[in-house]
């Protein structure tokens, strides 16, 4: 019955988020309906799901009655907005007359394409392999972990209301809708790899077609929409002059030789270097040394210094499966809203059901939630409109409440070193450096606008993402003529004409995001500010699109202006290189990589049979650990990096628990207080303590075997103990 409900369960979805947007008698393509219906749907759904499963659990009948509900609710509503039946009618009637006109064929190659890669890809996320299971990709293995443990939490261990399950005895402030709703597949009967990876797939072809609806809302084309969508997925710096490098080196030529100036200065050489360069260029892209974006890589090793900014597709878009929700909503949400704006009548639905999008954000992606209000402001000046107040209304009804609970939460400790949010002018422009003491918000500004006539800060983002910054400040410059003298304001409109005026308005909000994350952190690792940076390098690549797809009247104007885009995406074309099947094993990205192996499962699964669904487990920190990621069960703590990332005060903790570890040496004994303190049910020895995460001091694996504490569970390197009646 599992590929039935499955279906079913499918088939609710696409029926809510249709039901949504039928409501909505504006000017939508039925491209764009569609799309939008799916997310919405997605997102809605799921969160009927959780509300439905707060009352009644998580079970069959309540995740196929969350979108259910999202039907009944969006038809009851029909009476006071549009017929949902009519509108789709109506969009399907005039796609076809579209259609008949002048077919989509460059639409249709491009979606065509997109299906086939992010299937291939999405694939190799985490599978099954003789009963083990497995990553194909290094940031799958570190990130899948944590969404794997928050999906089992839910489904295996029925962690309703929700608790942190890697840090026990606190709410669970982290995103967790899209983990969720993975969870509630699982509860179908889909697998717990498959649940993760086949809604990231779909979002992940929704979103690269919702860039080009978005691309087609402003009125700059298709093609300038496929642009933008590989420049949000590929795009990178100057990453790639490494293949150079390994390329001359590989051809037997010195350090020396191997530089720009002794080819400019020694000419009669530098041919040959040159030639021989190119010989082995073919080679090195075919068995990649080192990962010329810089990613998982020692700083010493990257091709260029301080690279921050790594290939979106493996730093973004498949790791982080809360971005992939988040993202695709705050699109369907800007679509909604500038159709909206494009209506002469007022369109109150629409903003009703873009508030809906944006209200649940605090449950799918807070760094989203953040950019849309300030996109979002950034209309609301410009179109002053009352159904703004439709959209704010829904948006506080639903979010309000997620959100108090979020910024009355502690934001981390300043002893811990990952309070936040703080002041890091320059974001990492000096990383490795050390920065520079902020005494407060004026100073950090100062600071802030001193770096932007700083080489060192336009040498970063130039090594980091080639010519977006320059081309973004160029922009800024023009748009600032505009206004000058007439003979000057002319000129600038000329050179801005490419860009259409709702463009100009989602490009200056997301210079405001630009401006915000050069200024602050918005998270204890300042390297997630490139979450926020995400929807400013959408802006931009919707500007490189318009720019390089624009009927320019010079054909050598649109031969250099077409050279824009090829040089953001080389670097990220040579990285996916690697996933082509002829690279060699020893040089592929696809793994695979060890999750769990087939006792692990076992042993899982014998806890998940055996032990309480809210049983507290201290764990040795590994983030793949099976006790979490596959049984469901909260650790006292789970992996430190995750923890200490999402501004968790840890307090004594770390410190307690390697006491614990630790057995006892002397009569006088704290583990025993220290299990109750932390209400500790089981106890896991594994002896691997040098893996990743793991707590790498003596294990007191002698101690703990001699307790006599029952053994429940054990696998080749773990034996689970029953501490719960411990004297």
């Amino acid at each position: 019955m599992t590929p039935v409900l499955v279906a079913l369960d499918a088939a609710l979805t696409l029926l809510a988020g249709a039901s949504l947007v039928g409501l909505l008698a504006i000017r939508l393509g039925f491209l764009e309906r569609a799309l939008i219906a799916l997310v919405s749907g997605v997102i809605t759904g799921s969160a009927a799901t959780y509300g439905l499963a707060l009352l009644a659990g998580l079970n069959d009948a309540t995740v196929l009655a969350g979108p259910a509900l999202v039907t009944v609710l969006a038809l009851a509503a029909a009476r006071f907005a549009a017929n949902p039946w009519n509108t789709w009618k109506e969009a399907w009637a005039k796609a076809r007359a579209e259609w008949a006109k002048r077919p989509p064929y460059l639409l249709l190659a491009f979606t065509a394409l997109v299906i086939a890669f992010f299937t291939a890809l999405f694939i190799h996320t985490i599978f099954a392999n003789d009963g083990a299971l497995l990553a194909g990709y290094p940031n799958v293995w570190a990130d899948w972990s944590q969404h794997l443990t928050t999906e089992s939490s839910f489904a295996v261990a029925a962690n309703l209301p929700p608790q942190n399950p890697l840090f026990s005895g606190t709410s669970l402030l982290y995103p967790f809708l899209p983990d969720f709703h993975s969870a509630s597949l699982v509860v179908l009967g889909m697998s717990q790899g498959a649940a993760l990876a086949v809604p990231g797939a779909i979002l992940a072809v929704a979103i690269a077609l919702l860039i080009v609806c978005l691309a087609q809302r402003f009125g700059i084309g298709v093609g300038a929409g496929i642009v933008a969508a590989a420049i949000c997925f590929l795009g990178g710096g100057l990453g790639f002059v490494g293949v150079f490098a390994d390329a001359c080196a590989a051809h037997g030529f010195s350090t020396t030789q191997c530089t720009f100036q002794h080819v400019v200065t020694s000419p009669g050489d530098g041919v040959h270097v040159v030639l021989g360069t190119l010989h082995d260029v073919p080679g090195i892209i075919a068995a990649q040394p080192r990962p010329y974006d810089g990613d998982l890589v020692a700083a010493s090793q990257q091709p260029l210094p301080n690279i921050q900014w790594y290939t979106p597709l493996f730093a973004w878009w498949l790791p982080q499966r809360a971005l992939l929700y988040g993202f695709a909503a705050a699109v369907s949400a800007l679509i909604v809203v500038r159709a909206a704006l494009s209506e002469k009548q007022r369109s109150w639905p629409a903003f009703a059901v873009a508030g809906l999008l944006v209200g649940l954000l605090p449950l799918v992606h807070v760094q989203t939630l953040i950019v849309l209000v300030i996109l979002l402001g950034v209309l609301v000046i410009v179109h002053r409109r009352r159904e703004w107040l439709a959209l704010l209304a829904v948006a506080l009804l639903i979010g309000l409440p997620r959100v108090v609970q979020l910024v009355a939460a502690p934001h981390g400790s300043i002893a811990g070193g990952n309070a936040y949010p703080w002041f890091e002018p320059g974001w990492m422009v000096n990383s490795g450096m050390g920065a520079t003491a902020v005494s407060g918000a004026a100073d950090a500004l100062g600071q802030a606008l001193g770096q932007v006539v700083s080489p060192r800060w336009w040498g970063f983002w130039f090594v980091n993402l080639g010519v977006a910054v320059p081309l973004c400040a160029v922009t800024l410059i023009a748009l600032a003529a505009r206004r000058g003298p007439p003979r000057i304001a002319v000129v600038a409109r000329r050179i801005t004409a490419f860009l259409p005026r709702p463009l100009l308005e989602l490009f200056l909000g997301a210079m405001l995001v630009f401006a915000a994350c050069n200024l602050i952190v918005f998270q204890s690792w300042e390297w997630d500010n490139t979450k926020l940076f995400l929807y400013w390098y959408l802006g931009v690549a919707l500007v490189v699109g318009a720019l390089a797809t624009y009927a320019w009247r010079r054909w050598y104007v649109r031969a250099a202006l077409a050279l824009v885009p090829a040089t953001m995406l080389i670097t990220g074309v040579v990285v996916i290189l690697n996933l082509l099947p002829w690279t060699p094993a020893a040089h592929s990205l696809t793994g695979p990589y060890q999750i769990v192996s087939v006792d692990e499962r076992a042993l899982a699964a014998r806890l998940a049979a055996v032990t309480p669904d809210g049983a507290v487990f201290l764990t040795s920190g590994r983030p793949n650990d099976p006790v979490l990621t596959v049984a469901g069960r909260t650790a006292v703590m789970g992996y430190y990096g995750w923890v200490w990332s999402y501004g968790i005060d840890v307090g004594t903790r770390p410190a307690d628990e390697h006491t614990m570890y630790a057995g006892c040496s002397t009569s006088v004994c704290a583990v025993l207080g220290l299990l109750h303190q932390y209400r500790v049910d089981y106890v896991e020895v594994d002896d691997r303590v040098n893996d990743p995460g793991a707590i790498t001091t003596d294990v007191n694996t002698a101690w703990w075997s001699q307790q006599g504490f029952p053994v429940v569970a054990r696998s080749q390197h773990i034996v689970i103990y029953d501490v719960r009646h411990a004297a």
